[in-house]
């Protein structure tokens, strides 16, 4: 609003009422003039803004949250690979210990059978 038109919608005032009534109404008015006041039309128009930002938004995350799974899956099996990976070679090397202790056993067997055999 201009001063101009302040100064309009004073003096009319003060002709209706009184130049104490028209300066007390005057007075009213908030600092930085009415168009600083949010219209509905306004708050309809952010609130429309907000709920695409929030959409948006809640998109982003859904994204995250599924790549996140697919990492912490893809970490697991990855995992599991390998300690299905280590698991199999201690079963070979628990098996190769396994059967060279049979053999050691086997041959002291036959060394001692051979050696009663010669001496008795």
């Amino acid at each position: 609003m201009t001063e101009e038109q302040r100064l309009n919608i004073y003096l009319e005032l003060a002709d209706k009422i009184s130049p104490e009534g028209a300066e007390f109404l005057m007075a009213q008015s908030p600092p930085g003039g009415w168009e600083q006041f949010a219209t509905k039309s306004d708050l309809k128009e952010l609130a429309a803004q907000m709920t695409v930002k929030f959409a948006e938004l809640e998109v982003r995350m859904e994204q995250r949250f599924t790549d996140f799974e697919v990492r912490m899956e893809q970490g697991f099996t990855d995992f599991e690979v390998r300690m299905e990976q280590g698991f199999a070679r201690l079963e070979a090397r628990r098996s190769r210990d396994v059967w060279a202790f049979v053999a050691a056993v086997a041959t002291i067997m036959v060394t001692i059978i051979v050696a009663v055999a010669f001496i008795g």
